[in-house]
């Protein structure tokens, strides 16, 4: 509880703190040391933090762009073989929209906090059936207690390396959309097997959270009215309790599984890959360069690779965790012993 009082306070804070995108509170101990050692000119950090409105949007739109025009193709393909591709490609979208999501929880989508949050909860979280308020409070959690009890990214990482055959059940969970519908409160696991447990759907009410789902039920209402309830459901719904899943399960063990959580280089790890598809699948919008956003989490998605390029130039990047494989990184993690 003491932790969670602090947590709120360091949150309240920056929520309100107009000069966040300089102050950088959001950091570990050891992230927070690690960060100071490098000397980036002034006006090249403030560069890095400057906030691009347009870039912003773009990504927003481009992701948008690209779901209308998969769903579009698939629906007019009428094959089998195009529905599931698209679905696939449906459940990496809303991976990036929850990217996304991520920039706008920590301020980083549009200088204005109303515009902000407006993007980031309709445009982004709702969508994917998450809320960016509640996002928020977590995931600034997870950075200011990273990788210890309070962390609430914790169990995500935890334990690795695994058994190739302990891998294999945690994506088959995710693949089969058990995990989903557990994490959301929709599905209990027993001893004895699985239930149903809908009550999640009544807590926590309010007018804002009434009026939300509200609209949501009049958009898919709209949708299943003009005949297109199938493909909402299969080129939207069933990617997200799945492939979404499958993707946010191997992208947060990338990031923070088997790490050092005392070295402020090494306590996440980013990954550069020449590799397209594995850059399309798990990293849209950089994402991929996780240990220079818990350097620096005030930097917005796409100066991250500048960021990346000026601490590598810098020779105490030399030990940091960068990875240039996607896959050899987690043949690391998972083992094959039985």
């Amino acid at each position: 509880m003491h932790h969670e009082n602090r947590a709120s306070k360091v949150i309240s804070r920056t929520a309100n703190d107009s000069d966040w995108n300089e102050t950088d509170p959001q950091r570990d101990p050891s992230s927070e040391l690690a960060s100071s050692s490098f000397r980036i000119r002034p006006e090249r950090q403030r560069e890095f933090y400057r906030l691009h409105a347009p870039r912003a949007l773009f990504a927003v739109a481009w992701t948008w762009t690209l779901i209308a025009f998969t769903v579009t193709v698939a629906i007019w393909s009428r094959s089998a073989i195009g529905w599931l591709l698209a679905g696939v490609i449906a459940g990496r979208s809303q991976h990036a929209l929850a990217v996304l999501m991520h920039d706008a929880a920590h301020f980083r989508l549009l200088q204005s906090r109303r515009l902000n949050d407006f993007v980031g909860e309709w445009l982004c979280a709702l969508p994917i059936a998450s809320n960016l308020y509640t996002y928020r409070n977590v995931h600034l959690r997870h950075h200011k207690f990273l990788l210890t009890d309070d962390d609430p990214d914790l169990s995500l990482s935890r334990g690795y390396p695994v058994t190739w055959q302990s891998f294999k059940r945690k994506i088959f969970r995710d693949a089969t959309g058990v995990s989903s519908l557990v994490m959301r409160g929709y599905l209990t696991v027993e001893k004895t097997g699985a239930r149903l447990s809908l009550g999640n759907l009544f807590r926590r009410l309010s007018p804002a959270v009434i009026a939300r789902r509200a609209l949501a039920a009049g958009l898919i209402a709209a949708i299943f009215y003009l005949g297109y309830g199938l493909a909402f459901i299969c080129l939207w719904v069933i990617p997200l309790l799945t492939v979404y899943q499958v993707l946010l399960r191997v992208r947060g063990i990338l990031e923070h599984a088997d790490v050092d959580a005392d070295d402020g280089l090494r306590n996440a790890r980013t990954i550069v890959s020449s590799n397209w598809f594995a850059n399309f699948m798990l990293n849209p919008h950089h994402v991929g360069y996780h240990l220079e956003h818990h350097l620096y989490p005030a930097v917005p998605h796409y100066h991250l690779p500048d960021l990346h390029q000026a601490l590598a130039s810098d020779n105490r990047f030399d030990t940091a965790l960068v990875e240039k494989s996607y896959f050899r990184a987690l043949r690391e993690l998972v083992t094959r012993a039985a």
